[in-house]
């Protein structure tokens, strides 16, 4: 093993121990099962503290190293606020050559025992944490090996029940992508919401395996799905299968939350730049909206996104709509003073020095002493004060004596025509 993996996987065994912390073990009574099953549960602390908050829930099928690694990585993305806060659930799939997510090798289809296991996570885990837990819609399943072929069956459910599949080095089988092929999974795009299918793999696998994989990947692709976002790794230069593992997650986290960070760089190049402002600020209203709906958190809109389309707003169109990003800014963060700053800078542009002064004065207001920007911002009450002193006053127009002369004219004639 080289060093840089050698240390990544040092580094991510320390984080586990810290990660570990605050992870409990619960009993889901199973009526498939007519006994307990155990669950592991983690739960975000802000799930006891914010009352309103929602969190989406991620199934691992497995209580131990992919649990430990799947919420590990959750807590790392969502501190760096690259996804949402997530219940995580680790299950205690039967070790007893994996029985729990086993198929019949013939057919492909589930045994009796998956076809149990299958039904206890549809019809009474999900609804225990729904009924237990503040849960989003946005449901993930994860598995690797044997139960990464397991929960690839959910697929064909005809009212999905996950948003994302990550399968993590399946054990395919000529009959599982026979089964696959009959999911359609066309029928994902008439609904209206989005599906994540990661599936990885690592150079170790045998080349038959290797060869159902590639057929996995190009026939899940020619289907060019629109709403079904399809993801492939096969980890070449990794060094051996664990550091494949241990990377599978974070690059599926880039996939199946990939809505959910504030813009980027390759975003803001591909999809935003050339916008026109009011462009510009409906996509940024959008994004949030589809964030809430896609994943159940009620994000606002980040102030480093409303700096990204700034640039496009005050430079384009002679700033005429810098009004409907200050107005925009004034509905999502009314407690700060950004959303009158860009409204008194529109008067400002238009040389509507009054207004200007007003709003700059009510952001101003807003901000504390302490602010290390507030004595800069001042700058801008004290520059539109001295444009309005210096601003040319109006001269009064003189009468025109011709008028006048017309105007006695006028009252002489309507005189004598009284008398």
């Amino acid at each position: 093993m080289s060093i840089k993996n050698l240390l990544l996987l040092t580094i991510l065994l320390i984080n586990l121990t810290v990660f570990s912390q605050g992870i409990t073990t619960k009993k889901v009574n199973s009526v498939e099962f007519n006994r307990d099953r155990n669950i592991k549960l983690y739960v975000p602390k802000e799930h006891n503290l914010d009352t309103i908050r929602k969190y989406p829930i991620a199934i691992v099928l497995d209580d131990d190293y992919l649990f430990d690694i799947y919420v590990g990585n959750s807590k790392i993305y969502a501190n760096a606020d690259l996804t949402p806060k997530q219940i995580v659930v680790g299950l205690d799939v039967d070790s007893r050559k994996n029985k729990d997510v086993s198929v019949v090798t013939k057919s492909g289809n589930l045994t009796s025992t998956g076809k149990k296991f299958y039904n206890y996570i549809k019809k009474e885990l999900i609804p225990y944490l729904e009924a237990n837990y503040r849960t989003s819609p946005y449901l993930t399943i994860v598995g690797d090996r044997d139960a990464g072929n397991f929960l690839l069956h959910f697929l064909k459910e005809k009212d999905p029940i996950f948003n994302a599949y990550v399968s993590i080095s399946p054990k395919l089988s000529d009959q599982t992508l026979r089964l696959i092929s009959t999911f359609d999974l066309k029928r994902l795009d008439e609904i209206d919401n989005q599906f994540y299918l990661y599936v990885s793999s690592n150079p170790y696998e045998k080349k038959e395996r290797k060869d159902l994989h590639e057929k996995l990947k190009t026939g899940l692709e020619s289907l060019e799905t629109e709403k079904l976002h399809i993801a492939f790794n096969d980890f070449k230069d990794e060094a051996n299968k664990p550091t494949a593992l241990v990377k599978a997650l974070p690059d599926a986290f880039s996939n199946i939350f990939g809505l959910y960070p504030r813009i980027s760089k390759q975003e803001f190049e591909e999809k935003v730049k050339d916008l026109e402002p009011l462009e510009a600020i409906k996509y940024l209203e959008t994004k949030y909206l589809d964030i809430e709906y896609l994943y159940g958190t009620n994000l606002n809109v980040r102030f480093e996104d409303i700096y990204a389309i700034e640039g496009i707003v005050i430079d384009k169109l002679n700033g005429d709509y810098l009004r409907v990003l200050g107005d925009f800014v004034m509905i999502k963060h009314p407690e700060s003073h950004l959303g009158e700053y860009y409204v008194g800078k529109f008067h400002e542009t238009g040389k509507n020095y009054e207004d200007a002064l007003f709003y700059y004065k009510e952001a101003y207001g807003k901000m504390e002493l302490s602010d290390p920007n507030a004595e800069a911002f001042y700058e801008n009450i004290i520059r539109i004060e001295n444009a309005m002193k210096n601003a040319p006053k109006e001269t009064p127009i003189e009468e025109d004596p011709l008028d006048n002369e017309e105007e006695e004219e006028e009252n002489n004639e309507e005189d004598n025509d009284d008398n």
